[in-house]
């Protein structure tokens, strides 16, 4: 079966509305949740929805609440989500550093006291959209063991960035620093797949092929191993040492209990290219790099070079035109969001 993508988005924001969400935010949910699904990441689209209703419903994320300023720059910006959703806060803080970037070569903000946010790539795209460099990064509670660790002390920490092309366009990386996204596992469990050896480990720290432990507690490895430890320190300098969010174990990713918020910390850069050679320039040399790579000759069997964020576009296309088909842990936590709300 395949979703009309306004059609979605509709009933997305009505679930979200239903949640008590005002619905300026349950818009904005909902445009992110379904474009990242049309660019083929169902991790971090519209099977998220119900666990933001679960910890609306326990009293771990206000619904309505009001992101406030905590400090402003002509090019800086550090705000709190007040305990509310991630997703309508980091939209707020991008739509304002959006508009400082226009005068100022970089601009940079800060989030802490949010939750999850969605795919880091979103909000990078967003600036890229408008000719700008740009970077986003969360952090997240701990799920990742150090290397050399067996148990999770940092999180998986999402980082993303984009460039514009021209006639590219452009380029969008978006990685957690775990071999897997949690959204993987749970798609795998629901599809009843095993997982390859080296994802995750047992709570007990034993390697594991089954996805059902990430329900147990189980230990995510960082990607590339001492690589993807280092990187998630890294986003965690950014997003919770500089922007005063909760620090690995004081980050309650998914919080449900009343009383607290999950102060989870968002981090976002914007470089302006018309104060490095001009945007004009900026586009033609991405076109440039684009080029070069893919003019690298292929291993047998392979029939092209992609650059980043080529499948995505790819696919945001194809779906605006034949309509999106969800996995069936999507379509299942959907249909779970729905009746929660009833």
């Amino acid at each position: 079966m395949k979703y009309a993508i306004d059609e979605l988005k509709k009933r997305v924001t009505r679930i979200g509305v239903g949640a008590g969400i005002p619905e300026e935010d349950a818009v904005r949910i909902a445009e992110v949740l379904v474009t990242t699904d049309m660019r083929g990441i169902h991790s971090h689209g519209v099977v998220r929805m119900a666990r933001y209703i679960d910890c609306i419903q326990a009293g771990g994320i206000r619904p309505d609440a009001v992101p406030e300023t905590l400090s402003e720059t002509a090019s800086s910006l550090q705000v709190s989500a007040a305990g509310g959703l991630g997703i309508p806060a980091a939209i707020r803080t991008m739509n304002r550093l959006l508009e400082k970037a226009a005068d100022q070569p970089i601009v940079m903000g800060t989030v802490n006291h949010s939750d999850h946010y969605g795919a880091a790539g979103h909000y990078a795209a967003m600036a890229a959209e408008r000719g700008y460099l740009a970077f986003s990064m969360s952090n997240t509670c701990p799920l990742v063991a150090p290397t050399g660790g067996r148990a999770a002390a940092i999180g998986n920490n999402p980082f993303a960035y984009a460039a514009p092309g021209g006639k590219y366009r452009g380029l969008l990386f978006d990685v957690c620093m775990s071999k897997v996204a949690s959204g993987k596992l749970i798609i795998a469990a629901a599809d009843h797949k095993s997982i390859p050896e080296g994802w995750i480990l047992t709570h007990d720290g034993k390697p594991t092929t089954d996805p059902n432990e990430i329900w147990k507690d189980a230990v995510m490895l960082p990607f590339a191993e001492h690589k993807g430890y280092g990187f998630a320190i890294m986003v965690e300098l950014m997003t919770a040492v500089l922007g005063m969010a909760g620090m690995m174990s004081g980050v309650h990713s998914w919080n449900m209990l009343p009383g607290r918020d999950a102060n989870t910390g968002h981090a976002f850069i914007i470089v302006n290219p018309a104060f490095f050679g001009g945007e004009e320039l900026f586009r033609n040399r991405v076109d440039a790099m684009i080029d070069e790579l893919k003019a690298c000759p292929t291993l047998e069997g392979v029939r092209e070079i992609l650059y980043p964020g080529e499948l995505e576009w790819r696919r945001e296309t194809a779906a605006l035109k034949e309509g999106l088909e969800l996995p069936e842990a999507s379509v299942q936590e959907l249909d779970r969001a729905e009746t929660l709300v009833k």
